[in-house]
């Protein structure tokens, strides 16, 4: 680990990081004091180095899932500073678990949703190490992400074999991203949409989602998704929505049918919602 200037979120701050994970660097003296996020001295000539998205959690990033977890409590069946004990599985596994892990199995123990689906969470005494990566995420029986114990990345599984991709999200992304779509899955009513207008087009989905933040919409913004923005309000709705520049969707589960209505008006009619198949509804009951 190396300690210096990073970028996180467009912002230089001070502290440790990979340098096996640099991607660039940036001048620091043409960033405008208000992108300056340290009290450290910045002296002529001092860079910022950037970092692959899937890189070893940050001291800042450590502090926005924090902060993230504890605005979820509000729309989430998550539980906030309870008391886990992981000395049993760290005896076991015979290494630390790493901070990420920690404070999203204190959120999530004890919540059955995410350990009963199809895909889902390990239990902690069922994480095991394979090929020096920490497995702690399934899809029935079949690995699907873990902790790469070597760089502290997300490691996902695919093709029978276990892949550490430079893009793509960061370990504790990875499993807030998994704790939202299993909780809007599992509302009462859940709904898929296509996205249109400047919803599809931006290159900046979040900011394109600020204006309709108010004292019943807020933004997630502490996920920091390229291309991901996230929608909850004071009703307990979760709205996941994607765009590249190209496509847009949405993935929406609310506590009632008129919630995801509302949330199409205030959005400016910038969703359309896909309608049911009426024979898959059929089978179903």
């Amino acid at each position: 680990m190396k300690e210096g200037f990073y970028f996180y979120r467009n912002k230089v701050y001070y502290g440790c990081y990979d340098e096996k994970q640099v991607s660039g660097q940036g001048n620091i003296a043409i960033m405008k004091p208000e992108y300056i996020e340290t009290n450290h001295p910045i002296h002529e000539g001092d860079w910022a180095v950037r970092l692959w998205e899937n890189h070893s959690l940050l001291e800042a990033e450590e502090a926005d899932l924090q902060a993230m977890l504890l605005k979820m409590r509000s729309f989430m069946n998550i539980t906030w500073n309870q008391e886990v004990d992981f000395a049993p599985v760290e005896e076991r596994l015979n290494l630390p678990l790493p901070k990420e892990l920690k404070l999203i199995y204190t959120a999530i123990q004890n919540q059955k949703e995410y350990f009963a689906a199809a895909e889902h969470f390990l239990p902690l005494d069922e994480i095991y190490v394979e090929q020096e990566i920490l497995v702690f995420f399934k899809k029935k029986r079949t690995p699907v992400a873990g902790y790469d114990t070597t760089s502290g990345r997300l490691a996902q599984y695919y093709k029978k074999e276990w892949h550490i991709e430079k893009s793509s999200f960061c370990c504790y992304q990875f499993c807030i991203s998994r704790m939202l779509t299993m909780a809007l899955e599992n509302r009462p009513v859940y709904k898929t949409g296509r996205c249109k207008g400047k919803f599809v087009t931006t290159l900046n989905i979040e900011k394109e989602l600020e204006p309709f933040c108010n004292g019943q919409y807020h933004l997630l913004s502490e996920l920091n998704g390229y291309g991901i923005g996230v929608i909850y309000s004071t009703e307990k709705l979760i709205a996941w929505i994607r765009s590249n520049g190209f496509y847009g969707d949405i993935h929406a589960g609310a506590m009632e049918e008129a919630h995801l209505e509302a949330l199409s008006s205030h959005l400016g009619g910038n969703i359309t919602w896909k309608q049911k198949d009426a024979a898959k509804e059929m089978i179903k009951e």
